[in-house]
């Protein structure tokens, strides 16, 4: 049984394989992140985060005409020192 869910909308999945390229852009332009395009060089998705949101640990997926379709945030797990001697 496939418990699986996605995380983003059907419109952005495919039920063929599609092949796509991904590109780094340098950290001069809108702070690095990467683009994905199809083989016709058409942009698929855009990348930020690699500096430009202004917090490590942080990627924004963006589709071809710019609107955020998905945020990815590093977990952070602080750990507390307890004293033995308590």
């Amino acid at each position: 049984m496939d418990n699986s869910m996605p995380v983003v909308s059907k419109m952005y999945c495919s039920s063929t394989p599609a092949a796509l390229m991904i590109r780094r852009r340098p950290m001069v332009v809108n702070g690095g992140g990467f683009v994905v395009t199809d083989f016709s060089h058409n942009v698929v998705f855009i990348v930020d985060g690699c500096g430009i949101l202004g917090s490590k640990g942080e990627l924004m997926v963006k589709d071809s005409d710019g609107e955020q379709i998905l945020f990815i945030s590093r977990k952070v797990i602080h750990h507390k020192l307890l004293n033995s001697n308590s």
